[in-house]
């Protein structure tokens, strides 16, 4: 169990990608003061925490609601998650948003807490997707899958908090270039990743047979 719940950690950290969603951060709160940049990073964690914590418990009932397999929501997944690789992998260095000069434009803190940082950054379509597999995995309790999930995300979310509170201090010692080769290698695994979704989600719509 406790490899189970490695395996659904790092995949909860590759989605959340904490690195990668610092020139956005930064970019959104660059006319922001320190006080300004607190609120919104502790505004947006508690928001996403909402949000995840919604599927968490309610992701099983959705799906029995609405009919949908956890196989076919196996090859879903998988393909969202290989859209997201692509996007890491393939992003260059320059389309990722980095902070202005501009003091001009001040965004309000629980807007921009709200959106885009709670939501689509941190409790976004992927991050949902992997609750979602989880918690309707048949070999896994519901209340095992909970527990697990419960614990997965809220170090991720702990990881988001510290990443985007120290992320002047991160960009200065990795420097930009750093940030774009790590999130190279987190799309590279997440891409691995999503290929071995759709594959066992075929396994479980018996169109192919299990090795």
């Amino acid at each position: 169990m406790w490899q189970l719940f490695v395996k659904l950690l790092l995949t909860v950290l590759l989605v959340i990608d904490p690195i990668g969603i610092i020139p956005q951060y930064m970019s959104i709160t660059a006319a922001m003061s320190e006080r300004e940049k607190r609120a919104v990073v502790k505004k947006a964690v508690c928001i996403a925490g909402l949000v995840l914590l919604v599927f968490i418990v309610f992701g099983r009932t959705l799906l029995q609601f609405f009919g949908i397999t956890p196989g076919a929501f196996y090859i879903s997944g998988g393909i969202l998650f290989f859209l997201i690789a692509f996007e890491m992998i393939y992003n260059k260095p320059g389309s990722r948003a980095m902070p202005q000069d501009d003091k001009t434009d001040r965004p309000d803190v629980r807007m921009a807490a709200l959106f885009p940082l709670a939501v689509p950054f941190l409790a976004g379509p992927g991050l949902i997707t992997t609750i979602m597999i989880y918690v309707n995995t048949p070999s896994i309790p519901w209340t095992t899958a909970v527990l697990m999930l419960l614990g997965a995300v809220a170090i991720g979310l702990c990881a988001v908090y510290i990443a985007l509170r120290a992320a002047s201090v991160l960009v200065r010692l990795i420097g930009v270039t750093g940030m774009f080769v790590l999130e190279k290698i987190m799309g590279l695994i997440l891409s691995g990743l999503s290929v071995q979704l759709i594959y066992n989600g075929l396994v479980k719509l018996n169109i192919i047979g299990g090795m």
